[in-house]
């Protein structure tokens, strides 16, 4: 369901896949072949949200992985992933977003592969699917 959604937000951002395929976004894992960069979401938990008639929304939180061997290309794609995704609202694959903000980033660097990582983490509310 929610991955539905950050798939569409991020694979539809003409400035994200101008600089990451849509071809390397990934749910939870990169596959072995997988050219850099590249991109991996993950749903952390889904909080649901009931009031006296029943379920009301969904609190989610996920993560946005972005993987570079370049660091200022690492950079660019942050920048963009933030911006495809951070106060977004509206209808998106038939899931409506009251809004999704931004809760925190962390990045690093993996000496074996030479691989740039930044991680951004998200909470986003939904009111239908």
């Amino acid at each position: 369901m929610i991955g539905k959604l950050i798939y569409g937000l991020l694979s539809e951002d003409v400035a994200l896949t101008a600089l990451v395929s849509s071809d390397n976004i990934y749910p939870y894992f990169l596959r072995e072949e997988t050219k850099f960069p590249a991109i991996v979401y993950t749903i952390d938990g889904i909080t649901p949200d009931y009031t006296k008639d029943g379920w009301a929304q969904d609190d989610c939180s996920f993560s946005v992985v972005s993987l570079s061997t370049n660091y200022t290309s690492l950079q660019s794609i942050v920048v963009a992933v933030r911006e495809a995704l951070e106060m977004e609202r509206g209808t998106v694959e038939g899931i409506t977003i009251q809004h999704i903000h931004m809760i925190g980033m962390d990045e690093g660097y993996d000496v074996t592969t030479d691989i740039f990582a930044n991680k951004l983490s998200f909470n986003v509310n939904v009111i239908n699917y």
